[in-house]
């Protein structure tokens, strides 16, 4: 019962004791366990501290790459069909359509580009449509459903009678789903580019060539009708991606009046611009600037501003329409411009 313990029974109890009294064993633990501590601590205030700035840097530069890329392909497109003659046929412009991102750490922001041609089924009321009357003569015979554009000479060219013309406008538009950074639209209609927001802001950044300027006794307008057509399109992925802008056809329409040869001299003319959009806040705050600055008398023109909700969820087109009294001269450009996205579009 009481035997004596063997030798190697009795060298491991004497290690283990060791061992057990060993503080720098503890101490070496502790300070592994302290500096992982340290490490996730200086990682957690990176990920909820520097990674957000850090994006947000990335996705706002990504919204301005966007806003250069709307302002660059209008300017190509103007140049294409006011100039139709010293511009090249089909011109392309590059459009940035993700962010940068952080290795290993977050994925860059993809942005959706989407190209959507006419879209006026029913067409336009006119001489000979079924309920056509004076008052919607040139307007989309369902509004809802129809993005368009329509200028009215009540007298048109050579002291004509009444001119119309009017385009289902297409659009071009990039989703930017920023989530560190304000989510973003932009949208391109009828040579005009707006940027809207979460929330319902919109805001016209480049304007249209729509100007009314009362010099003297006399008030003139030009604006410009733009159709974008082609087949509807969608890209979603990284880098950049081409959008195409091919010259189809344009025209100019100028108006005096009435020529009176008792006198020499026009009798001034009502001109009428109509626009239905999805953004319609931007445009009213566009006509409304527009008229303000103008110099045009108040009693010489109407226009009702849209007092809505700029928050469009269904989709829906508004209608405005501004109405400009004793014009003595007006200008319009129309044109026809094919879109596409990517190389060999046509």
């Amino acid at each position: 019962m009481g035997g004596t313990p063997s030798l190697s029974a009795s060298r491991r109890y004497r290690h283990a004791r060791r061992l057990h009294h060993d503080r720098r064993g503890v101490v070496s633990v502790v300070g592994t366990l302290l500096a992982l501590l340290v490490f996730f601590t200086l990682f957690g205030i990176f990920l909820t501290q520097y990674l957000p700035l850090w994006m947000t840097d990335n996705e706002s530069q990504f919204t301005a790459q966007a806003e250069y890329s709307y302002a660059l392909f209008k300017s190509n497109v103007d140049s294409q069909y006011q100039f139709p003659e010293g511009s090249p046929q089909t011109l392309g412009t590059p459009f940035v359509v993700s962010s940068a991102g952080i290795p290993l750490l977050a994925q860059p922001t993809q942005a959706t580009l989407v190209f959507l041609p006419s879209t006026c089924p029913s067409g336009f009321y006119a001489k000979g449509v079924a309920g056509a009357t004076a008052a919607n003569y040139g307007q989309p015979i369902n509004t809802a459903q129809c993005v368009f554009a329509n200028v009215t000479y009540s007298h048109g060219p050579g002291s004509g009678g009444l001119f119309s013309q009017r385009v289902a406008t297409g659009t071009l538009e990039m989703l930017l789903p920023n989530r560190y950074y304000s989510a973003q639209t932009m949208y391109f209609e009828d040579d005009a580019v707006i940027q809207s927001q979460s929330g319902g802001y919109q805001v016209m950044t480049v304007n249209p060539p729509l100007n009314v300027t009362h010099f003297g006794t006399n008030i003139t307008v030009t604006s410009s009708l733009l159709q974008l057509f082609g087949n509807a399109s969608t890209f979603i992925g990284q880098g950049s991606q081409d959008v195409y802008s091919h010259f189809r056809y344009s025209a100019s329409v100028s108006s005096n009046g009435v020529y009176v040869p008792a006198n020499f001299s026009y009798i001034p003319f009502v001109y009428t611009f109509e626009i239905g959009t999805q953004y319609p806040c931007a445009w009213t705050s566009f006509i409304t600037k527009t008229m303000q600055v103008s110099g045009v008398a108040t009693s010489s023109y109407t226009f009702v501003p849209y007092s809505g909700s700029c928050s469009n969820p269904s989709g829906a087109s508004t209608v405005l329409t501004l109405k400009v009294s004793n014009v003595d001269y007006a200008n319009l450009y129309y044109a026809g411009v094919q879109i596409s996205l990517g190389v060999g579009g046509t």
